[in-house]
């Protein structure tokens, strides 16, 4: 992994930024800070991001790449879209990973320490936790979108099989 700080006057990546909804309606100043607070990190195919048990902070946000979602050494899913979050579950509950995140391809993130939480004050804590809260509700409504779809393809699956999702052995 190569770790620098996000540069101001990098274009390219404030641009992509800019590009994620979950930035959209933050203002130059607030831009500013999340910018100040976070690590541009590049990881080269097959390096790992993130590592199931372990413990941290970072909530990360994919600027670009490939990445592959495992768990228990098998494959559950991919990252691979511009604004893509992934990490943010130990922010909200202090748990260990609960996957590890290994990157297919180069791969460039923007890794946020949610620890600077605990530094802020004020105006600026109440500016940060709802932008974290905005963050956090809009992962989890896509989520479950996303389950309700796979619960509802399996009890199709079910159905054409003739058995009854609800039924109780």
């Amino acid at each position: 992994m190569i770790e620098k700080e996000l540069d101001h006057s990098d274009q390219e990546v404030l641009d992509r930024l800019r590009q994620m909804p979950v930035f959209d309606s933050l203002g130059r100043n607030q831009m500013r800070e999340i910018v100040r607070l976070s690590r541009l990190r590049k990881y080269d195919a097959g390096e790992v991001l993130i590592k199931e048990g372990d413990y941290d902070q970072y909530i990360y946000f994919l600027i670009g790449g490939d990445l592959s979602i495992l768990r228990d050494g098998e494959q559950v899913g991919r990252i691979r879209r511009l604004g893509d979050v992934f990490g943010e579950m130990g922010i909200i509950d202090g748990s260990p990973r609960s996957a590890t995140i290994k990157a297919l391809a180069p791969t460039l993130c923007v890794a946020l320490d949610g620890a600077f939480l605990d530094r802020l004050s004020g105006a600026d804590k109440l500016i940060a936790q709802a932008l974290f809260y905005r963050i956090f509700a809009e992962i989890l409504a896509a989520r479950l979108r996303d389950t309700n779809n796979r619960v509802a393809e399996l009890e199709n699956r079910l159905r054409e099989h003739g058995l009854s999702p609800y039924d109780t052995p």
